[in-house]
């Protein structure tokens, strides 16, 4: 629940198999999707999946970060051929190291693919790499050779998909679209070099496509980019940065795991210092928290729990007869009607839908009114649980968020003589000597002369939100 949307919104990602059907209306006509027949509806197109991607992904709100990226990016896009889009630059809140583009000029880096970044010549190159998907029309290309519209290419989840031609088209785009406008065309080859690094450290093999990853970084094509990075003739300009060191500096303090001010978990428990609650999921169940819902499923897979706001105000039965009359007649209403919940007065659904058992509970906290959602087969223990974690809503104390932790990137200077080991343990470094070394293009055993700047992970109490911290109040 990072940005606690309003309205209904999926509980968890599509990933996660659901046991059932969601409850919903009757099946309405597939609308025809959009036909990408001009650089017009090219942006009409973007727009509308920008929306899907960011309440699916969310964005990184660091106003000073976001700021930097899409300064990088307009200094890019100045310099990029074809219909003059009105590009947009975001973070996408996702620490896999990522970047994609939409149709329309929406291009998103991750906050792993910016964290792996060691100067802004590799931030650049990765986003004029996705700038020339946008400027060639690449999503366009895609939809005309499958012969439809490419419903996949503008959902978030199928935008690996680009064909190997439309891949080295992008790579010589965008390294020459970088060096136009005064990077490093190396800096790709760099940059492509670290995710291949990351991947061997997770996996102990090259990396292979990965979730929205339009980077597949094997050897063959870092050689090649290497290659064509130095026939390219270009000339160096002032970056928006003043140069390598300035570029880490800004990546000071970038959330790792565990933005406290999107909530966060700990265990299964999840907290979320702003809204001042905290909520407490069964054990052993798999917890996710998305930009429009927090929740969890049970191992079996056969059974979840989502938390998600329902309303603005405090009236619960009219957010649950709201939420009633959206259902349409997929939904087989058993009851419903007021409870009382830990001394509030909330409201509770019982029903039915293909074939799992719903329950869905409304309860009012400090301004907005929240559902209490769960499915699943066995409605005995259905009710069980979400009578539970209905009932562990309740304000987040002081003892609770001392037990909360973060950890975030941190930029070390090395010492003289100081190993990668050394720094760690001087430093309170969260990754191996071998992560360390991946995420910092480094040898695990380098030796440093001393004052080269090396990216770190630490962990740290999480910070009272402002105006006091939690309250003990309802």
């Amino acid at each position: 629940m990072r940005a606690l949307a309003l309205g209904l919104a999926a509980c968890l990602a599509a990933a996660c198999a659901a046991p059932a059907e969601r409850p919903r209306a009757q099946p309405k006509p597939r609308p025809k999707p959009p036909v990408l027949s001009t650089p017009q509806a090219d942006e009409r197109a973007g727009r509308e999946a920008a929306q899907s991607v960011e309440a699916a992904v969310g964005v990184v709100a660091d106003p000073e970060l976001r700021a930097y990226v899409q300064a990088v990016g307009a200094r890019l896009a100045r310099e990029a051929p074809g219909f003059r889009y009105d590009y947009r630059f975001e973070i996408a809140d996702d620490w896999e190291p990522n970047a994609f583009a939409l149709p329309g000029g929406f291009v998103y880096v991750s906050r792993g693919a910016l964290a792996l970044t060691a100067s802004e010549d590799e931030l650049a190159n990765v986003l004029a790499h996705e700038i020339a998907h946008v400027a060639s029309r690449h999503a366009a290309a895609r939809q005309h050779v499958a012969g439809n519209a490419l419903t996949a290419a503008l959902q978030w989840r199928s935008l690996a998909a680009y064909s190997r031609d439309l891949e080295s088209s992008a790579d010589r785009l965008g390294q020459g679209l970088a060096a136009l406008a005064g990077y490093d065309p190396d800096g790709m080859t760099r940059f492509l070099a670290g995710l291949d690094r990351i991947e061997r450290i997770r996996t102990g093999s090259p990396r292979t496509p990965r979730f929205l990853d339009t980077h597949p970084g094997t050897t063959t094509r870092i050689s090649e980019m290497a290659q064509r990075a130095g026939q390219i003739q270009w000339q160096p300009r002032p970056g928006v940065s003043a140069g390598p060191a300035d570029h880490l500096a800004r990546l000071e303090g970038l959330v790792v795991e565990g933005d406290a001010s999107q909530g966060l978990f700990t265990g299964t428990r999840f907290l979320h210092p702003e809204l001042g609650f905290t909520l407490r999921f069964p054990d052993g169940w798999t917890t996710q928290n998305t930009p429009s819902a927090v929740g969890a499923l049970a191992p079996d897979r056969r059974m979840r729990i989502t938390l998600e706001i329902a309303a603005e105000g405090s009236d619960a039965a009219a957010a649950g007869e709201a939420w009633l009359e959206g259902l349409g007649r997929g939904f087989g209403l058993a009851e419903a009607g007021p409870v009382r919940i830990t001394g509030r007065e909330s409201f509770r659904v019982r029903g039915h839908a293909g074939g799992a058992h719903v329950i869905a509970t409304f309860l009012p906290f400090r301004g907005l009114v929240y559902r209490i959602g769960c499915e699943g087969s066995d409605a005995r223990r259905l009710d069980a649980l979400c009578t539970s974690v209905t009932r562990s809503l309740r304000p987040l104390t002081p003892e609770l968020l001392a037990g909360a932790r973060e950890r975030r990137l941190h930029v070390a200077e090395a010492r003289a003589g100081e190993s990668l080991g050394e720094l760690s343990a001087r430093t309170g470094n969260l990754w191996s000597p071998l992560e360390t070394a991946a995420w910092n293009g480094l040898d695990a055993r380098r030796v440093f002369a001393g004052g080269e700047r090396v990216k770190a992970v630490r962990e740290g109490a999480v910070p009272a939100p402002e105006g006091g911290g939690p309250r003990a109040g309802n």
